[in-house]
């Protein structure tokens, strides 16, 4: 088993460490210095949430937007079937210091438990994948989790006001039903591990007991003996992402004349010569882009990479090395009738990290939708249900917590998280080109922070510096060339 462990560590830290002193990349641009006309043209790849919220900001701020998405219509990866939960409370990162231990348990253990993390085989072969972790093991530390959790705080409140806002302007539903979320803890030790992860956040209560705990979710009752306390915090909500996706849609469509481009991928782009930055390195420009179906997008003032799992391939086209890699989970939804009782917030089996989260039930129907689990599967079987078994535990964890629900259909699906090696999202301009751009790696929090990561994104590329006392926040800490 040792010898196991040495020798995935060393390929680890001897190939990074290879790739980490042979970069020739500097963190050197937060903003492009090139003039911006007063209607540029911004092309965006990919339309998922991230997508769909950026074309929206930089339409807003007069952009001709142009969208460019491989499947058939809007948001049918990612942002397709996933946890429904919008929860700025939620943000230990997944590069954290309790992390390794528990991947490397889950990769040599002979037990047959289902673990909530698993590493296929296949993923050892890898290149991609050990130099992600070689850069996500360096944030595995308690140094970078204090700061990469502010970080994340940071932008999920900014991203919870810009989210408001856009309900504010837009009339938009997306089956919004949980009024905060409950950590639910099965034993001291765990109560006080989610209180510890909890420090930074405002607004929440801790539940010293059970009685505490049914108090604000009286759905529990039954399963009182199941756990000893928990953490309420008020600040999260839910929905529908692919709902919002589609209403999204609509708008940017009617309201801003912002184009979808459907069926088509990037096959290559059109690269100019270089021109020198302000800090005399020597900057390229991306004039359009050559599609499958072998047609030129030209004259592109801005290309901005939101399609999530599919950044890092996409961007190998350009010698340029985003450490963005697929996390591949699994949703069990359960659908009811309209009239039983439904949890009247996000439950979250902080044990077993399962996440609970009940849509706003229409006339005919309710609608509970469960997520959690976590596969290194690189880019096979994204979106594939490969093991039904792993969807079923979530689901037999689940009845566990609400057993009401067990007489009720239920489907399985998966998807995959296209998480950063910090699980900090990439925001802005990539070194060497002066109008390239990424919003990606938002992981498991891409519904909670893409409204803030869009506005930011629009901040960066309008050249709007962070002013003090303004709402807006400082982009550096999410820069993509951190790495």
């Amino acid at each position: 088993m040792s010898r196991k462990v040495v020798i995935l560590t060393s390929a680890i830290t001897t190939y990074g460490l290879y790739k980490y002193v042979n970069s020739n990349k500097n963190k050197r641009c937060i903003y492009s210095i090139r003039s911006i006309s007063d209607h540029p043209t911004s092309l965006i790849i990919g339309t998922g949430i991230i997508g769909l919220t950026s074309a929206y900001y930089l339409a807003k701020n007069g952009h001709k937007v142009i969208c460019i998405e491989k499947r058939e219509d809007v948001a049918l990866e990612t942002s397709y079937k996933n946890g429904a939960l919008i929860c700025p409370s939620l943000l230990t990162p997944w590069a954290n210091s309790d992390v390794p231990k528990k991947y490397f348990k889950s990769i040599f253990s002979s037990s047959s438990k289902l673990t909530s993390t698993k590493i296929w085989p296949s993923t050892f072969f890898s290149l991609k994948f050990y130099r992600w972790m070689y850069e996500y093991l360096k944030n595995c530390t308690t140094k970078a989790q204090i700061n990469n959790t502010k970080h994340l705080l940071t932008l999920s409140m900014y991203s919870r006001q810009c989210l408001n806002d856009i309900l504010h302007e837009n009339s938009i539903s997306f089956s919004r039903h949980s009024n905060g979320s409950l950590q639910i803890a099965i034993d001291p030790i765990i109560l006080k591990q989610i209180i510890e992860e909890s420090k930074y956040v405002n607004n929440i209560q801790i539940l010293s007991t059970s009685d505490e705990v049914i108090k604000h979710e009286p759905i529990l009752t039954t399963v009182k003996d199941r756990f000893y306390g928990g953490v309420f915090s008020s600040l999260d909500t839910n929905g529908n992402i692919y709902e919002f996706c589609c209403e999204l849609k609509k708008i940017l469509i009617e309201k801003y004349n912002v184009q979808f481009l459907f069926n088509k991928e990037i096959k290559d782009f059109l690269v100019t010569t270089t021109n020198k930055s302000h800090n005399n390195y020597q900057q390229h420009h991306i004039t359009g882009v050559l599609t499958n179906d072998n047609k030129i997008i030209n004259n592109i003032d801005n290309i901005i990479l939101t399609n999530g799992n599919y950044v890092m391939p996409l961007m190998e086209k350009l010698n340029i090395y985003i450490p963005v890699y697929p996390v591949k989970g699994y949703v069990v939804e359960i659908t009811t009738p309209a009239n039983i009782s439904f949890p009247s917030m996000n439950l979250v089996d902080d044990g077993n990290k399962l996440y609970i989260s009940a849509l706003k039930p229409t006339a005919e129907q309710g609608i509970v939708r469960v997520s959690g689990l976590a596969e290194f599967a690189g880019w096979k079987d994204i979106g594939i249900l490969s093991e039904p078994d792993r969807a079923q535990y979530l689901y037999e964890q689940t009845i566990k917590w609400l057993p009401h629900l067990e007489p009720y259909e239920k489907t399985f699906h998966s998807c995959s998280r296209p998480v950063s090696a910090d699980d900090i999202p990439l925001i802005g301009l990539c070194d060497d080109f002066d109008n390239l751009f990424v919003n990606c790696g938002h992981g498991s929090k891409g519904w909670t922070l893409a409204f803030g990561s869009a506005a930011l994104l629009a901040n960066i590329i309008n050249q709007k510096s962070n002013k003090e006392g303004s709402e807006d926040i400082d982009p550096e800490p999410y820069s993509p060339n951190r790495f």
